[in-house]
């Protein structure tokens, strides 16, 4: 998946959680609203970590004991 789509994705999925818990939290659902606050942390946390560079098990820097 391309950066700019995922990135768009991300921005839709995280504007709408938030507008839903804050629809939510007026109408007096507050395990909606926090199911909403735990989504948009989970999009960020996905989102950080798929934009993270994590070695690969060929490019190993540390040397392996023999």
């Amino acid at each position: 998946m391309k950066h700019s789509k995922r990135y768009l994705i991300t921005i839709i999925a995280g504007i709408l959680l938030a507008v839903l818990a804050i629809l939510s939290i007026f109408n007096g659902m507050e395990v909606l609203a926090s199911a909403c606050v735990a989504g948009i942390m989970t999009i960020l946390t996905s989102y950080i970590w798929s934009e993270t560079k994590r070695p690969s098990n060929n490019n190993d820097n540390e040397t392996k004991p023999q």
